[in-house]
């Protein structure tokens, strides 16, 4: 299986440079990809910081990729982390993620973080 790096994900992602992004689609359309949790997050910021797309359509880009039956990735930890970020605009994707990790797992997540303990669900709370 395949790992990719970041800036496979964003040419696939993107399809903003023909030479790197055809590669890039061949390879994640014809064989096992694995995204590990730290790219999506790169990824992310990358689509929102650099590339400035809106939230709405950094989710549906996401949604599409982790939908491919050729990449494994931590697809329903990652589908309730995009869903969230989606939803709540004063949360960053890592914040949305830890969020969603915990809850999955049970546990509270604890932080001094007021947008984060307000927006990120009734697990969340200040220590």
């Amino acid at each position: 299986m395949n790992s990719l790096d970041a800036n496979v994900v964003l040419r696939f992602l993107l399809n903003d440079l023909p030479l790197h992004s055809e590669k890039a689609e061949r390879l994640i359309m014809t064989s096992q990809c694995y995204v590990t949790d730290v790219i999506m997050t790169e990824v992310v910021f990358v689509l929102e910081k650099v590339s400035g797309l809106p939230r709405p359509d950094i989710g549906a880009l996401l949604k599409r990729l982790i939908s491919l039956q050729t990449v494994v990735c931590s697809q329903v930890l990652l589908d309730k982390a995009i869903d969230l970020y989606t939803k709540r605009p004063q949360l960053s994707f890592p914040d949305c993620f830890a969020a969603v990790e915990a809850l999955l797992s049970g546990d509270i997540l604890l932080s001094f973080d007021k947008d984060l303990v307000k927006r990120g669900g009734s697990h969340v709370r200040e220590p």
